[in-house]
C-alpha cells in the first residue's frame, strides 16, 4: 500500500469537476462561494493519516477510518498459512492489534477498517496456498477483527482488476465476512490516464459483479506511487470526480502536504471537500488573498497576506467589518484594517491580514476563513 516517499476515505457531486477545472478554492486566487449538492452524501471520502504532520483531512470534511498494516507480515504456502515465519497470532493478540490501529488512526467505533495484508490476498496466490489463505481469511483474521471492533465495516486492500480465484473472494464477501471492497487507485507519474482509467472501471466492475450492493472505496494518493511528488489539483480532481461517477465513497491514504510544491492538490482537494460537505466560500463578495510562497505560512512566526474584497454584484454592497477567526491548534488572524466600505459594483478595498501559527502547531496543513462580516472565504494553508 506505501508509495516511495511517504512515511506512512467525504460527500461529494458528480458535476463538480466537468469541463474546464480551474482551482477557485486556492491561496493566491480568487475564492468562489460554493453549495453542496442535494445528492453529496452519496459519497464519502475516507482518510487514513495517523503520523505527525500530516495535513489532517478530517478538518476538510473527510472521515477518519483505519487501515491495519501486517505487523504479522503473514504469508501461505501449501502446507499452510503463518505469522513472521512461524505460529499464527491467538485471538486475543490479533485483536489488540486492530485495536491498536484504530486508536492510531483516530477513527470512531463505525468507521471502516481496511486489512492491509497483501501477501495472503487470494488473487496473488494459487492453488492450495489461496486455499489457504481463504480458510485463514475467513475462519480467523476476518471474524476477529469483527469481535475487536463490533461496530466497523472490515473490508481488504486489494488488486482488484486482478480476477485470480474469483469465487473465493466472492465467498469472503458473504455470510456476514467483508463489507466493502478497497482496491487499489494509485498513480505513477507516467502512468497514462486512459491506463489508470481502464484501471479503476476493471476493478470497481470485478468487485460489483462478485458482491452487488457493497460500498466499493478505492484508495487514492495526492503524490505519485515512483518518484513520490504531488499530483497537480486537476489531476486529484479528474480522478476523485471518476471515483465517485463509479462508486460511493473513496480513500485517501496518509498523504504528505509540507511545502509549497503540495499546495496545488491541498487546496484543491479543501474547495472539493467545501463543496462535497456544504461548506464552502458563501457571501456576497470574494476575496482575493496572496500567500507568499504560494501557500505556505510560517510555523512559530506571523505571515502577512494581502487581501482584496471585490463586490463582483450589480448592487452596492453594505458596509461591513473584518472578523477574525481562530484556526486550529491555535493559529490567530488579525487585520491591518477592519472596516470594509460600502463598494460599489467592481468596487475594491484592501487590507493584510496576519497569520500567527504556534511553534507547537504540528498538522501539515491548516484550513482557515477570511470572515467579511456578511460572507466568508476558506484558505488553506500548509504550515511550514
Amino acid at each position: 500500500m506505501r508509495p516511495p516517499g511517504h512515511t506512512a476515505p467525504i460527500r461529494a457531486l458528480r458535476t463538480l469537476l466537468t469541463g474546464a477545472l480551474v482551482l477557485t478554492a486556492a491561496l493566491g486566487a480568487t475564492l468562489l462561494p460554493g453549495a453542496a449538492p442535494a445528492h453529496a452524501a452519496e459519497f464519502t471520502v475516507y482518510t487514513d493519516e495517523r503520523a505527525v504532520g500530516q495535513p489532517d483531512l478530517a478538518q476538510y470534511g473527510a472521515v477518519r477510518a483505519t487501515v491495519a498494516y501486517d505487523a504479522f507480515h503473514f504469508t501461505c504456502d501449501a502446507d499452510g498459512c503463518y505469522a513472521n515465519g512461524g505460529a499464527l497470532p491467538d485471538q486475543a493478540t490479533f485483536e489488540n492489534d486492530i485495536r491498536t490501529y484504530v486508536g492510531e488512526f483516530g477513527g470512531d467505533s463505525t468507521a471502516p477498517i481496511v486489512l492491509d495484508y497483501e501477501n495472503i490476498v487470494v488473487t496473488a496466490l494459487s492453488g492450495q496456498a489461496a486455499t489457504n489463505a481463504f480458510d485463514l481469511w475467513k475462519n480467523e483474521l476476518i471474524p476477529w477483527t469483527h469481535d475487536a471492533e463490533p461496530g466497523a465495516p472490515v473490508g481488504m486492500y486489494g488488486y482488484d482488476w486482478q480476477t485470480a480465484n474469483n469465487t473465493l473472494t466472492q465467498q469472503l464477501h458473504q455470510d456476514g465476512l467483508f463489507d466493502f471492497f478497497a482496491p487499489r487507485a494509485y498513480t505513477g507519474s507516467t502512468q497514462t490516464a486512459a491506463n489508470w482509467t481502464s484501471t479503476l472501471k476493471s476493478s470497481v466492475a470485478n468487485d460489483q459483479a462478485l458482491a452487488p450492493g457493497q460500498p466499493v472505496y478505492p484508495y487514492l494518493s495526492p503524490q505519485f506511487t515512483d518518484t513520490g511528488a504531488s499530483m497537480s489539483g486537476t489531476l486529484l480532481a479528474s480522478e476523485i470526480s471518476q471515483v465517485q461517477a463509479l462508486t460511493t465513497g473513496a480513500v485517501m491514504w496518509e498523504p504528505s502536504a509540507a511545502a509549497a510544491a503540495d499546495c496545488p492538490w491541498i487546496e484543491q482537494f479543501a474547495y472539493i471537500m467545501g463543496q462535497l460537505t456544504g461548506t464552502g466560500s458563501s457571501g456576497p463578495l470574494s476575496v482575493t488573498a496572496t500567500v507568499p510562497n504560494t501557500c505556505v505560512v510560517t510555523r512559530g512566526g506571523t505571515t502577512s497576506v494581502p487581501v482584496t474584497v471585490t463586490n463582483n454584484g450589480t448592487a452596492t454592497s453594505a458596509a461591513t467589518v473584518m472578523r477574525p477567526v481562530a484556526g486550529p491548534q491555535g493559529i490567530t488572524e488579525s487585520y491591518t484594517s477592519y472596516d470594509v466600505p460600502a463598494l460599489a459594483p467592481g468596487g475594491t478595498w484592501t487590507t493584510t491580514l496576519s497569520i500567527t501559527v504556534p511553534a507547537a502547531q504540528t498538522d501539515g496543513s491548516a484550513l482557515l476563513e477570511i470572515d467579511y462580516g456578511t460572507g466568508f472565504q476558506r484558505l488553506t494553508v500548509i504550515a511550514a
